[in-house]
């Protein structure tokens, strides 16, 4: 993991925290299509269940993380797997 997902990690376990103000979407390529794998409100659930997911089927290959506001229909921020 990088050091932007780190630190999102570590947000989302302090006090200040909001449960339901942010959803954590990721993101594969299955066949060259933009696919969502994973949904969840903390990230590091959201990629403990894409990880799973990218190991049951080897055409899915695990690329990033979307982060959205509640209520909006665009990522407000974009962690990238390294």
């Amino acid at each position: 993991m990088n050091a932007l997902i780190e630190n999102e990690i570590e947000i989302s376990r302090s006090e200040g925290f909001k449960l339901g103000e942010f959803i954590y979407m990721g993101m594969a390529k299955v066949q060259e299509k933009r696919v969502c794998i994973s949904v969840a409100y903390k990230i590091d659930y959201c990629i403990k269940k894409a990880q799973q997911f990218a190991e049951a089927d080897e055409n899915v290959k695990f690329t990033h993380i979307n982060k959205v506001k509640i209520g909006e229909l665009m990522r407000c921020q974009k962690f990238e797997l390294n």
